[in-house]
């Protein structure tokens, strides 16, 4: 099965940051991620054996519990050749790197195939461009938004694997992390200017 294991991001950060996108369609062909398939993977399984759940459940029990925080720092593109593919907003997170150093390592321990040929870049995708049709226009918005960007964070609760078929998602397996912040910082799901 296609599958990945990811996290979910917060309603307010989706829909904050999926508007603040919007004019980019003046000036581009682009599809944006639907609201409720936002996330950020770790770990990308294009054919995952479903026998292998099991043992992505017992690496999930292995590693260290435990939530982290991810800081949306601002807007990037990803180009193919040079033309700008797909627009994504750039996350800071070493909780998340050494979280996903530690998940890499367990999955190459058991040889359970997973995509690593590309560096990794956590990242929340927004929308994939088919054709930049102004690229003054285009760049022109671009830089408007990122000059405009407002940075946020968010608190990781769970990561899960899920399984996709590029339409739905259904979860597998989770790991649910134990809060390790006071009562007076649970409402830190917020945007900064």
């Amino acid at each position: 099965m296609r599958a990945f294991i990811g996290f979910e991001i917060p309603e307010n950060i989706r829909s904050f940051y999926a508007s603040s996108c919007k004019s980019l369609r003046k000036s581009a062909e682009m599809s944006f991620v639907r609201l409720d398939k936002m996330h950020i993977t770790l770990a990308f399984f294009p054919d995952l054996p479903e026998t292998y759940i099991k043992n992505i459940e017992d690496i999930f029990k292995d590693l260290k519990r435990e939530q982290f925080e991810i800081k949306c720092e601002n807007i990037g593109l990803f180009k193919r050749k040079g033309i700008p593919s797909t627009i994504f907003i750039k996350i800071i997170s070493d909780e998340l790197n050494i979280y996903r150093e530690k998940l890499h390592q367990k999955l190459k321990e058991l040889n359970i195939p997973f995509d690593d040929r590309k560096p990794y870049t956590p990242h929340i995708t927004l929308g994939r461009i088919k054709e930049v049709t102004s690229e003054q226009d285009f760049t022109r918005s671009y830089r408007y938004i990122a000059q405009n960007f407002k940075s946020s964070s968010f608190m990781v609760d769970a990561v899960h694997l899920f399984s996709s078929d590029m339409i739905n998602y259904k979860i597998e397996a989770s790991q649910d992390f134990i809060k390790i912040y006071s009562e007076e910082s649970e409402d830190e799901n917020t945007c900064e200017n």
